[in-house]
C-alpha cells in the first residue's frame, strides 16, 4: 500500500512538472566559494624588503611578504641544529601587519622550493606552532617562544598563519632561532644563510560584499572570486536530493573580461567537507555535464538557459568555471545569479502535485 501511495504521488507530482522543470536554488541555501587551482602561492616582496632581512640582525631593515597570512620563510643553516626557541622584532610600521599565529617546519632534505613558491617541494615536519604577542611598539624584540622540538634539522620552515590584522601584507625585521628553549647563547642563523620567501592559501578569495551567497539571494548583487579561472562555487539545495539539468546566470554590474565562458557542473552525495575558499575536493565528485557559455555584453542580463541531459539525482553541485572571456585584462570571475532548474526529490514532487506549483519558473 505505501509503495503505490508513493508511486501514486509521484505520478501526479510529474505530471504537474512541466518540461521546463522547476527553480532549484533559494536565498538561504548552503553556498561556499571554491577554486580547483588548490593551493598556490601569492608570495611576493619589494627588492628592498627582501626576506635576507630578517638575517641581518638590524631592526630598522624588514621582509614584507604580500602574501599576508601564511607567508613566511625557508631557510638553510650552515650547519644542522635543533631549534628549540626564537624571538621575532617588529617592523617599522603597520602593527597590523605583524605575525600572530605561527608554526614551524623541518627538514633534511635538499631545498628544491623556489623562492615565491608555496615551499612543498620537500617533504616537512610540523614541529610545533602557536601564538606569539609582539609588542605594539615598532622595532622591538618580541618574547622568546619555545618550540617543542626533538631533532636536528638542516632547514627549517617558519610561516604566519594569522596576522594582528589578518589584511593584505606580512611583515617581521627580524627574526632569531636559539638550540636552547630559553632564547639564550647565539642564534643559529646568520646572513650567510640561503633564505626564501613562501606563501600558502587556497586560490579561492573574494570581498566579503561580494561573497557566493550573493549568486541566489534574488537580487543584482554579486558574486567575485579573485582565482579567476576554474573558480566556482558549492551548493545544497535547501529542498533536497534533485535531478539538475539546466541552469541560467545573471551577468554582473562591470567587468565584461570576467565573465566565465566554460562551465563544469559536478554532483555528489557526500556531506560536504570542503571549507569555504578551499579547492572543494574534500567529497567523491561526479561530472554531470560541461560546455561553453556564451553570456550578454550587456551588464546585470539574464542570459540564456543552459540546457543539458541528466538523469542523476545528487544533493550538493558544485559548478566550476575553467575560463573567462579575457584572462589577461580580468582580476577575477564574477557573475550577479544563478539558478538550476530540474526535478526534486520525490517528497517535494509530492507537494507539488498537491499544489506546490509556486516553485516553479518558466525557462525561456
Amino acid at each position: 500500500m505505501k509503495n503505490k501511495t508513493i508511486l501514486a504521488c509521484l505520478v501526479m507530482a510529474l505530471l504537474a512538472v512541466p518540461s521546463f522543470g522547476v527553480s532549484i536554488l533559494a536565498p538561504g541555501d548552503f553556498i561556499i566559494a571554491v577554486d580547483a587551482d588548490g593551493l598556490v602561492s601569492s608570495s611576493g616582496y619589494p627588492d628592498g624588503e627582501a626576506p635576507l632581512y630578517v638575517l641581518d640582525g638590524d631592526s630598522g631593515t624588514k621582509y614584507l611578504n604580500f602574501g599576508g597570512v601564511n607567508s613566511g620563510f625557508i631557510v638553510t643553516l650552515d650547519s644542522a641544529s635543533q631549534v628549540q626557541s626564537f624571538t621575532l622584532t617588529t617592523a617599522n610600521d603597520a602593527v597590523g601587519r605583524d605575525p600572530l599565529g605561527w608554526e614551524i617546519y623541518g627538514t633534511n632534505e635538499a631545498i628544491v622550493s623556489t623562492d615565491n613558491s608555496t615551499g612543498l617541494a620537500e617533504y616537512w615536519t610540523l614541529l610545533d606552532s602557536g601564538t606569539v604577542t609582539l609588542p605594539d611598539d615598532r622595532f622591538m624584540v618580541g618574547p622568546v617562544v619555545a618550540v617543542n622540538n626533538a631533532a636536528s634539522y638542516s632547514s627549517y620552515k617558519m610561516i604566519y598563519s594569522a596576522l594582528k590584522d589578518n589584511g593584505g601584507l606580512m611583515q617581521v625585521a627580524d627574526a632569531a632561532f636559539y638550540a636552547s628553549t630559553d632564547g639564550t647563547g647565539s642564534t643559529v642563523l646568520s646572513p650567510s644563510n640561503s633564505i626564501l620567501a613562501v606563501h600558502i592559501g587556497w586560490n579561492s578569495r573574494y570581498p566579503g560584499a561580494e561573497n557566493p551567497a550573493n549568486l541566489i539571494d534574488g537580487s543584482l548583487n554579486k558574486y567575485l572570486n579573485f582565482g579567476q579561472v576554474n573558480s566556482g562555487f558549492i551548493v545544497t539545495p535547501g529542498m533536497g536530493a534533485t535531478i539538475v539539468n539546466g541552469f541560467q546566470i545573471t551577468t554582473a554590474n562591470d567587468a565584461a573580461e570576467r565573465d566565465p565562458t566554460t562551465w563544469e557542473l559536478y554532483g555528489t552525495n557526500d556531506a560536504i567537507a570542503s571549507g569555504d575558499n578551499s579547492d572543494g575536493e574534500g567529497e567523491s565528485w561526479t561530472l554531470i555535464a560541461s560546455g561553453d557559455l556564451t553570456l550578454p555584453e550587456e551588464r546585470d542580463t539574464l542570459a540564456d538557459i543552459v540546457n543539458f541531459e541528466n538523469d542523476m539525482m545528487f544533493a550538493s553541485y558544485k559548478l566550476i568555471f575553467p575560463t573567462v572571456k579575457d584572462a589577461d585584462a580580468a582580476n577575477s570571475m564574477q557573475i550577479a545569479e544563478i539558478q538550476f532548474f530540474g526535478i526534486p526529490e520525490p517528497a517535494t514532487l509530492c507537494l507539488l502535485g498537491l499544489g506546490g506549483l509556486a516553485l516553479l519558473r518558466r525557462r525561456s
